[in-house]
């Protein structure tokens, strides 16, 4: 049972994570391993991306145009840092899918709570 269980919360983690980072990437430009922190601790660990994980899904939102990325320098002798900010088409592909997910929460409360 719990692989069954497991199964099924990854695919709700998958679906859940990329609307996450956008929403993150929503308020403010940050960079990868941010976002992954940020995550966890918003989230208390529901959400947990690693790094790994992380990367194909932004490189995947850059290609479809949702966000796009630039080099920051940070501190002196450090590497610069690669950023993320959303775009135009990316906040309103995530105001719409935060509009979805709402409907989609309303309408699974509603199941939640049926008497038959």
């Amino acid at each position: 049972m719990q692989t069954d269980l497991d199964k099924w919360l990854k695919e709700l983690r998958k679906g859940s994570s990329k609307l996450a980072m956008l929403s993150l990437l929503s308020k403010r430009d940050m960079y990868g391993y941010e976002i992954t922190r940020e995550l966890n601790s918003i989230t208390e660990g529901v959400i947990s991306l690693k790094e790994s994980n992380a990367y194909p899904i932004l490189h995947t939102m850059e290609t479809e145009g949702l966000i796009n990325s630039y080099w920051k320098e940070t501190e002196a002798g450090m590497p610069p840092r690669k950023y993320y900010r959303i775009t135009d088409q990316g906040r309103e592909f995530f105001d719409e899918m935060r509009r979805e997910w709402q409907k989609h929460n309303e309408a699974m409360g509603k199941v939640w709570k049926y008497q038959g």
